[in-house]
């Protein structure tokens, strides 16, 4: 674990370094440019690891690259605004990251039957464009920062709506989702869904269903 966060605070070094340099032709602009998304997933990234402490030569890094995201996050995707959060929030600047999570609320869509989720929820070809992992992140900071059990609910409504209706594409999206859907509170993926279904009068012996959505397929002969 070591060497590899060692490897990656070095890469980090490297890229404010360059930014520094930069500054000079950024000073002449009205607006610093955007440090970019790497940044913000090494933050996340280094958030879950805050036992093993950052080095006195990479912290003016971890210090500039806070600093813009604590200053820029409006602008931001939903997903790394979530990113952001969290990576505050476990880092000591609860205040920031509260604040991302109150926006997030006001702006999310809230519906009776496909739950709590944002426009522009269609994907795109950018990883933080990726809706189901997206919706995962965010459920994670609301539960971590904002602990809301109704909204813990509907967020994980919308995420197991998408895999009742479409589905999760890919093994990082339903990774993602597994572990959204675990975090924090009660577990969804062990809830009973206690359903009859006849056909007529005759009563079909459900199958075990898939965790979480229930979802099950049963075959029927037709007798002659």
């Amino acid at each position: 674990m070591k060497p590899a966060l060692a490897y990656v605070d070095l890469q980090m070094k490297k890229r404010y370094e360059e930014q520094v340099k930069a500054r000079p032709v950024a000073a002449a602009k009205t607006v610093m440019p955007w440090i970019g998304e790497l940044p913000v997933q090494y933050l996340y990234m280094r958030s879950f690891f805050n036992d093993y402490g950052i080095p006195g030569n990479i912290l003016p890094a971890v210090s500039y690259f806070r600093k813009q995201v604590q200053g820029s996050w409006v602008s931001r995707s939903k997903y790394v605004q979530g990113m952001i959060a969290l990576a505050l929030f476990r880092t000591g600047d609860v205040q920031t990251a509260k604040d991302i999570v109150k926006s997030l609320k006001q702006t999310a869509i809230v519906d009776a039957e496909r739950g709590m989720y944002w426009k522009g929820m269609e994907g795109g070809y950018y990883w933080y464009e990726a809706p189901i992992e997206i919706q995962s992140l965010l459920i994670e900071a609301f539960g971590e920062i904002g602990a809301d059990k109704a909204v813990d609910r509907d967020l994980k409504t919308w995420l197991l709506k998408q895999k009742q209706t479409h589905s999760w594409r890919t093994t990082k999206a339903t990774a993602d989702a597994c572990y959204a859907l675990l975090v924090g509170g009660v577990s969804w993926v062990s809830e009973e869904r206690n359903v009859t279904i006849r056909l007529g009068d005759k009563l079909v012996q459900q199958e075990q269903g898939e965790a979480g959505t229930g979802y099950f397929k049963k075959f029927l002969m037709r007798r002659s």
